[in-house]
């Protein structure tokens, strides 16, 4: 006989006039983040009874049994640990079965906010880039873009990556009415897991004192789980202009290019901080990559980047029903993470070959909606995005027949034409 105790209650037994011969699985509601460790306990207050965990789930962790309890150790979660977990306990001949649902979730300890043009200035139009990397679950995932305490928009895209974790990204487009002095915009991403939640906040203020003279505005916020609530803001303070470092370096301010220049935390500090040596962050120079059409940004001279990132085509321009390969490769001291954020046509026409710190847009045929601004972004603590102009012709080789039977026409007309030539005037000689 197995009696099955209800979940929501385990005050209740399976058997009557035993009310402590009952199953008792804690935590009720677990909750475990990607990669951590957990412990589920099941215990029957039986003397002599028996628990043990069952179920081929089981095998996703190790378990260590006691006669009356029995403990699952779950160790590296992953997306594939979470699910239904079943115990069952014997005592007096009688059975007994409860079981609870494993959730896993991902929230990543940055939430990147960016501006293009790279200066947030009062009453100038704006774009403003918010992105987190390795979110679970993606139901669970609510982004909010705030003007003041105005909701703005809610929609974000998503983009799941080999570990089953997803990445997001969502644009807020402004008029120039609605940047204004002072007005701080910010975006909050909130993650709900069972009865958690979890929240990240990162925010921009828009102010003439503030960027006049600087040559980004970069945002990194940290988060930790909680209810909402507003992250520390930073201002950033005037900078020195850009330096360039060579001549072919690129003057247009708004490249779609960005710069890693401000660490946004709960420290009182408002000093902006570099992310590599913790020191006052150095201005970023802004390079052209030869024959690519490409822009990236880097430390100023003198300092070792912790990244470097580049896009390209192949060939350098592309051709109607020829193929095309756009590629975005990044140098990294550590793991680091490629996706991209604009593409002329829809993600889902281009065969995406992904490998973390690379990612390869290939197209078998070309075609002249395939032209246009592509933007490639590195995800992560030394966040960056390069951005590339593709142009794709008409095939100039279609006519090629043709071209060559004319050729071939011309070079017989004088050939012919040199022969009788010849021989007229050997006659006339």
């Amino acid at each position: 006989m197995l009696v099955t105790v209800p979940s929501p209650d385990p005050a209740l037994s399976s058997c009557p006039g035993r009310p402590t011969d009952r199953l008792v699985v804690t935590p009720r509601e677990p909750v475990v983040p990607f990669g951590g460790s957990t412990e589920l306990n099941c215990s029957l207050a039986c003397a002599g009874g028996k628990v043990e965990w069952r179920g081929l789930d089981t095998a996703l962790g190790t378990i260590s049994s006691f006669p009356t309890h029995s403990v699952l150790h779950i160790r590296h979660a992953t997306v594939a640990t979470e699910g239904m977990k079943i115990c069952q306990g014997s005592c007096h001949g009688q059975h007994y079965q409860k079981t609870v649902t494993l959730k896993v979730y991902a929230l990543p300890d940055t939430l990147r906010l960016e501006a293009a043009p790279q200066i947030l200035r009062p009453g100038h139009p704006a774009n403003l880039n918010c992105s987190a990397v390795h979110l679970y679950p993606i139901t669970g995932v609510a982004l909010t873009w705030y003007r003041g305490h105005q909701v703005m928009k809610t929609d974000f895209d998503s983009e799941e990556t080999d570990e089953e974790l997803y990445n997001i990204v969502s644009i807020l487009s402004l008029n120039g009415t609605e940047v204004a002095e002072g007005v701080e915009f910010r975006c909050e991403v909130t993650l709900h897991v069972g009865q958690e939640t979890f929240t990240q906040v990162a925010s921009l203020v828009a102010s003439t004192e503030a960027v006049m003279e600087q040559p980004a505005a970069v945002v990194t916020s940290t988060g930790s789980p909680s209810t909402a609530r507003p992250v520390a803001t930073t201002a950033l303070p005037p900078g020195p202009s850009v330096p360039t470092c060579d001549p072919t370096t690129a003057r247009e301010p708004n490249t779609g290019t960005t710069l890693d220049l401000a660490a946004v935390t709960n420290s009182p500090s408002t000093e902006p901080q570099d992310l590599m040596a913790g020191s006052p962050t150095a201005p970023a120079a802004t390079t052209t990559l030869p024959g690519s059409g490409t822009t990236r940004t880097g430390p100023s001279v003198g300092t070792v980047p912790a990244c470097s990132l580049q896009i390209w085509s192949l060939p350098p321009t592309g051709t109607r029903g020829r193929a095309l390969r756009i590629e975005c490769h990044s140098r990294c001291a550590g793991n680091a993470t490629v996706g991209w954020l604009r593409t002329p046509a829809a993600l889902s026409q281009y065969q995406e070959e992904s490998t973390g710190s690379s990612s390869v847009l290939r197209l078998d045929r070309a075609e002249p909606w395939h032209q246009g601004h592509y933007q490639c972004v590195l995800l992560g603590q030394h966040a960056q995005m390069v951005s590339l102009e593709l142009l794709v012709s008409a095939d100039s080789f279609s006519s090629s027949p043709a071209i060559a039977m004319g050729t071939a026409g011309s070079l017989l007309g004088l050939i012919v034409t040199g022969a009788v030539s010849r021989r007229l005037w050997k006659r006339f000689r």
